[in-house]
Parts: C-alpha cells; sequence; structure tokens
C-alpha cells in the first residue's frame, strides 16, 4: 500500500479539530497561547519518507556546515522529545563542530516542566516545550532570550512561527520551530479492520488489552473531543467529571499508559497492542520501517495540532552553541532530514524543493498564509485541575 494512503486525513475532519481549538477566555490572563485563534483546517500528517527526501540528482541532502564554529569539548544538554536529536541530522553537526549532543528523552510537557523546575535549567542547554507549554517556562524565567543575528536561518521560518505568542515575550524571542503535527490514532491494520476513525475506538471492549494510552494531559483533550465539547482547553468542572468518568470506564481494557515513542513503539513491534493514541509521525515512521502494517488516523469528532520550539535554557554556559544549534536547525536540508526521521512538519520555507510533492501539499507547505490560520494546543488555564483528573485516572 502507497504510504500516503495510510493516512485517512480530510480537510473536513481537521476542520472539525480547529473548531475547538479557540482561545478561551481568561487563558491570556495566566498564560498565552500558542498559535492563531481563528478555526481553520489543521495540516495534514504526513507520510514519512522511508529514507531521506531527494534532492535534485536523487542524493540524501547533506546539511549545510559551513560557517559552523569550532565547538570543540562543548556538550549541548538537551530536554527534547524522542527523535528531535535523531543521528541523521544531529551527528554531521557533531562532526563539523566538534560539540556533542547529549539527549534526555521527555513523555511530556509537564514532565518538562518539572524537571526544570527541579534545577534542570543549570543541567540542561536546549530543549523542545511544545505551543501551550513555552511560556510557562519562559515567564517563570527559565528560558533564555534568543539574539536573532546568531540564527540567520530565522528569516526562512515560515512567518506564523516567528511571530507565535508562545515564543515571544514582550517584543523579544524566546524559541525557534522545531516541527508541528497533530494528535492521531495509530492502529495496527492487521488486528483491527479500517475504517478505524474514532476515538470511541479505545473504549470498545473487543480490543482489550490490546490498547494503550498516552500518560498526558492531551489525552484529556481527546477525550472531551469524543464527549462532543467545543473547548477543550477550558472545561468546566462538570465536563471534568465526564472526563474522568469516560477515562477510568476505559482504564480496564487498557494495556498500558505510554510515556515515550519509543516505548510505544515497542508495544506495537512486540504484538502487545493493537491500537493507541500517539502523538504523530515518529511511531509510524519506525513501525512502517521494520514492515508492520499501520494507518493513521484523524478521529472523526477530530484532534488537536500542536508544535514544538527548541528554547534555550536560562541556566545554559554554552549559550553560543545553543544559537549555533537553533540555526542549524533550520537549515533547510537539516529541516529535510528532519522530516524522513520524525514525518513531523516542517517549519522552515526553504525545504519545499527539497521534498516531493506530495508531502508539500499534504502539509501546504507552499501556502506561507496557511500557517497564520492554524489553531494549535492551547495553555490550559485550569492545568492543575486537568492533571489531577489524569493522576486520579491512573491511580484509580
Amino acid at each position: 500500500m502507497d504510504e500516503l494512503a495510510r493516512r485517512e486525513i480530510t480537510r473536513r475532519r481537521f476542520l472539525q479539530a480547529g473548531a475547538i481549538a479557540g482561545v478561551g477566555a481568561g487563558g491570556a490572563a495566566l498564560l498565552a497561547a500558542c498559535g492563531g485563534s481563528t478555526a481553520t483546517p489543521a495540516p495534514a500528517t504526513p507520510a514519512p519518507a522511508t529514507s531521506a527526501p531527494a534532492t535534485d540528482g536523487g542524493a540524501t541532502p547533506v546539511p549545510s556546515t559551513a560557517g559552523l564554529p569550532d565547538l570543540t569539548g562543548v556538550t549541548l544538554n538537551a530536554l527534547v522529545w524522542e527523535g528531535y536529536t535523531d543521528e541523521s541530522f544531529a551527528k554531521p553537526f557533531e562532526d563539523a563542530t566538534g560539540c556533542k549532543i547529549n539527549s534526555t528523552f521527555i513523555g511530556s510537557n509537564d514532565e518538562l516542566v518539572a524537571k526544570l523546575r527541579g534545577g534542570g535549567a543549570e543541567l540542561y542547554d536546549i530543549m523542545t516545550p511544545s505551543c501551550d507549554t513555552d511560556r510557562i517556562v519562559i515567564d517563570a524565567g527559565l528560558a533564555l532570550k534568543l539574539d536573532k543575528n546568531k540564527i540567520p536561518n530565522w528569516s526562512t521560518v515560515y512567518p506564523a512561527f516567528q511571530t507565535a505568542d508562545a515564543v515571544v515575550a514582550n517584543g523579544e524571542l524566546y524559541g525557534v520551530p522545531m516541527c508541528w503535527g497533530v494528535i492521531p490514532l495509530i492502529v495496527d491494520l492487521d488486528k483491527i479492520a479500517d475504517p478505524a476513525d474514532s476515538w470511541s475506538i479505545l473504549w470498545d471492549a473487543q480490543y482489550s488489552g490490546k490498547i494503550s494510552i498516552w500518560n498526558d494531559i492531551s489525552t484529556i483533550w481527546s477525550t472531551g473531543l469524543l464527549l462532543g465539547f467545543p473547548d477543550v482547553y477550558n472545561l468546566s468542572d462538570d465536563q471534568l467529571a465526564q472526563v474522568k468518568a469516560k477515562l477510568i470506564e476505559q482504564k480496564p481494557l487498557v494495556r498500558k499508559y505510554w510515556s515515550t515513542a519509543g516505548e510505544l513503539t515497542n508495544l506495537f513491534a512486540n504484538g502487545e497492542i493493537a491500537v493507541a493514541n500517539s502523538f504523530g509521525g515518529l511511531t509510524f515512521t519506525q513501525l512502517t520501517g521494520q514492515g508492520k502494517n499501520m494507518k493513521e488516523y484523524v478521529p472523526k469528532e477530530g484532534a488537536t495540532a500542536w508544535v514544538d520550539y527548541w528554547l534555550v535554557s536560562a541556566g545554559t554556559k554554552n549559550a553560543d552553541a545553543a544559537h549555533a544549534w537553533l540555526n542549524y536547525i533550520h537549515d533547510a536540508k537539516t529541516q529535510s532530514l528532519i522530516y524522513a526521521a520524525t514525518g513531523y512538519g516542517p517549519t522552515n520555507q526553504d525545504v519545499v524543493p527539497l521534498l516531493d510533492d506530495a508531502s508539500v501539499k499534504l502539509y501546504h507547505l507552499d501556502e506561507p498564509d496557511y500557517m497564520s490560520g492554524l489553531s494549535l494546543w492551547q495553555a490550559v488555564p485550569e492545568r492543575a485541575k486537568y492533571l489531577d483528573i489524569l493522576n486520579s485516572v491512573l491511580s484509580a
């Protein structure tokens, strides 16, 4: 089966997804929200390449390392999502500069914040919070203001990401985007018939013991979508109670609550599960690379969308090296390798000539204005209540 055909993602469904992403009243008073607030279609998840995208000559793109500084002896400690320092694009940077990238993977944005507040601002140099979390880090004084003069590739980032409230505070820039995507269902087609296009499949008793759920606040948002709530970022106490009851109802069916993409990949690869929610792209890429018959769906009830940014820790002693890494991330060829490794949406306009037409179309990469209309994850004013719900479900 053609990999593009495996992605059951339609404009109609993304219209439903976008409609739930408006900024709730009072949200800006606590934290600024990321992305746009208009309810326009979110992007389609791309079909990940089975190898790096081809250049004009059909060769694997080689990132541009000319002009990178000598950083011999420097180590950048990164607090990141899995796949964000993949060897395919991190190693050329390391080889060219002598700088080593040491990665600690996170399973949720709340884990990232907890590590930073526990003294991690001195332990980590760079990090990748999602757009609902960047301002938590920035407003807590845990992120370094960036010098755009040291990030010349910033000029070719899609304009919507340059001005996002998530990383621009008081007119100052604190983050550069890594990639973007959606929260889909992922299904093993050898175990579950196509289509499996509703969140309700995660409550289907016939798949008891074959379901895995992300231990993350976004699971509350997806459950809210299933229950028909129009604004999942500002749920009332009654709505949260309904979400809690629904998740407790689900719990006996769950094989495991997963934390990292690698953990989810292993659960599918070992035949332990048949369906899960995921953060899209990476797990699909890893499993299809192993020959698994997988498919991703944006459910008919809609889905939430995200963008992750690179921030530099306020406690870093390696600010120049961190800026060099952020600039390198936005080299067009690096962006094409990030796409090949993760399947997530690129954030720099110069990547378009390096990708196949189908990938460009799926992410609307040749339509810069499209990015400005995206409705992405929003800051949650009552985040502590949401997390209490999730924790109470896990301990029930």
